[in-house]
């Protein structure tokens, strides 16, 4: 370690601390994914793909993962894996939506589920 680390890191044991870190998708989280994307379809949402938009295909019990590169129009069934500010705003549009459709309601609680049981740190 640096002496500047030492000087400035103080007490490195600290329980106070909140713990960050990247969100991953894993087969769990597209599996629970699946079920979400296929309400906001039903509720009239579509992904307008772009080059690098990372989506999942089905393969049995898994999922096969890939990144759109000048291939959208071949993307019907694929399931995107958005990040986590585009499902925050997701939530966000399902809130502020003013029809009053119980589906709405439902997605809101799937995400917020999948949130918590996903990404939301320990």
């Amino acid at each position: 370690m640096t002496r500047l680390y030492e000087a400035c890191a103080g007490v490195l044991d600290y329980p106070g601390r909140k713990g960050i870190r990247n969100f991953a998708w894993t087969v769990e989280a597209i599996n629970d994914w699946e079920d979400i994307w296929h309400d906001l379809w039903r509720l009239g949402y579509k992904w307008e793909w772009q080059n690098s938009d990372r989506y999942a295909r089905r393969y049995g019990e898994t999922f096969n993962l890939f990144a759109v590169h000048n291939d959208a129009v071949r993307l019907d069934m694929a399931i995107p894996l958005p990040g986590l500010v585009v499902i925050y705003e997701i939530r966000e549009s399902l809130l502020s939506d003013p029809g009053d459709d119980h589906r709405l309601d439902h997605a809101v609680g799937a995400i917020d589920a999948w949130l918590k049981k996903h990404y939301t740190p320990r």
